[in-house]
């Protein structure tokens, strides 16, 4: 007989769908289950949205929730039949099993793409009071401080009173932004408020990504791709939670114990675009020298002719070039034309990597094929692999609940 499971939980948010995503596809590989989902809330719908007490009297095996109400979380741990929560809200699931991303590895994966771009000065936007959203500041300034990088936090209370304009909204935010040094990487606890950051450079006369490099989280396509610049976000790996939340279901329907810790799944990568799509560096010099690299990937200059195209010395070059981004020119143009590599692996899917290391200024194959593995630790083939596969079960750890 197929088991019942209630999905109670807002499926028409981008990443709750892939959540849903993952949960069908163990259904589909494991077989006999029968899933009940949340309608949409959308005003005109005139649906509302399956509640735990809605749902008292329904005659089902187990439920997967989002909530973070301790009322609502005491009040599952009553029905006595198995559930899970997905929400990280709280610093505890109050007795309910727990299945969500590692949301302190997020942040600490945020500042490592800022710093990657050789950013010195770093930024959290998020909320007060919210467990998630104070996770993702904690790893991404513990990071940020390991590198020896300036970092600060801009904290909003959860709730904006609903009557307040849009000008005494992004007011706070536009004036905290014209305070930052440039360049600054901000990252926002997920992509609405990137989205919201980004209008708010409009106001304090930013410009992003020169002056500002802009992360969010959720990899939310509906709002990344359709902004401008289009938005860098940490994807959260949303259909191996739901993946993982049913397995964990399945084990508890056949009697196992829920484990006493949180399950975490690993982000799977930052999903990079324009908001992020810049090398930084404070020395004008060296800022020419990566623009003339930029400007065309498949030319290959050497250090001594990228030298005398800015009119210094090779010593010169050199000697700015460790002082202002702590690296040889060689190393640093190597790196940016990896960086670039790893884009076109991702999104050509159709060019062979040797048409890419051509691509990419590398001469040959074989010297892309050692660069690539020598800065990424994989090799091309591995990393588009990576890229084009999906979830999968290499993500999973876990944390005592409420801790990281």
């Amino acid at each position: 007989m197929a088991q019942k499971i209630a999905l109670l939980y807002p499926a028409s948010v981008p990443w709750f769908a892939r959540c849903l995503d993952g949960i069908r596809r163990y259904a589909r590989e494991h077989g006999h289950w029968h899933l009940v989902s949340s309608p949409p809330t959308l005003t005109g719908a005139e649906e509302s949205a399956l509640t735990l007490r809605a749902m008292q009297g329904w005659k089902g095996d187990a439920m997967i929730i989002a909530s973070n109400s301790r009322a609502e979380l005491q009040r599952a741990r009553a029905m006595r039949i198995p559930i899970i929560n997905l929400a990280g809200g709280l610093p505890t699931s109050h007795g309910i099993p727990r299945v969500m991303v590692n949301h302190f590895l997020a942040g600490r994966m945020a500042a490592d793409h800022l710093l990657e771009r050789g950013l010195r000065h770093l930024a959290f936007f998020g909320w007060n009071r919210l467990w998630y959203s104070d996770q993702r500041r904690r790893g991404f300034l513990e990071r940020a401080a390991q590198a020896g990088a300036a970092s600060e936090a801009y904290l909003l209370d959860p709730g904006t009173k609903p009557n307040l304009s849009w000008r005494q909204r992004i007011a706070g935010p536009a004036r905290w932004l014209a305070s930052l040094p440039q360049p600054c990487g901000i990252f926002a606890v997920h992509d609405y408020r990137a989205q919201f950051l980004l209008e708010a450079c409009g106001e304090a006369a930013r410009r992003v990504p020169e002056d500002i490099a802009l992360i969010g989280m959720d990899d939310d396509e509906t709002i990344c791709e359709h902004s401008a610049p289009k938005i860098t976000s940490v994807s959260r790996n949303s259909e191996q939670v739901g993946w993982e939340a049913l397995a964990l279901l399945d084990r508890m329907l056949r009697g196992e114990r829920p484990p006493a810790r949180d399950l975490l799944v690993d982000p799977d990568g930052v999903v990079t675009r324009q908001s992020t799509d810049m090398l930084y560096c404070a020395d004008p010099l060296v800022r020419r020298a990566i623009d003339l690299v930029r400007a065309d990937f498949k030319i290959q200059l050497n250090v001594a002719t990228l030298a005398e195209c800015l009119g210094v010395s090779k010593r010169t070059l050199e000697t700015r070039f460790r002082e202002a981004a702590g690296s040889s020119p060689h190393g640093f143009i190597t790196k940016l034309r990896v960086q670039q590599a790893k884009v076109l692996l991702a999104s050509s899917p159709r060019r062979t990597i040797e048409e890419i290391a051509l691509a990419c200024g590398f001469g040959t194959p074989a010297t892309a094929y050692a660069a690539f593995q020598r800065v990424t630790g994989k090799s091309p083939a591995t990393f588009r692999k990576t890229a084009r596969s999906g979830p999968g079960r290499r993500w999973l750890s876990m944390a005592p609940r409420g801790e990281i």
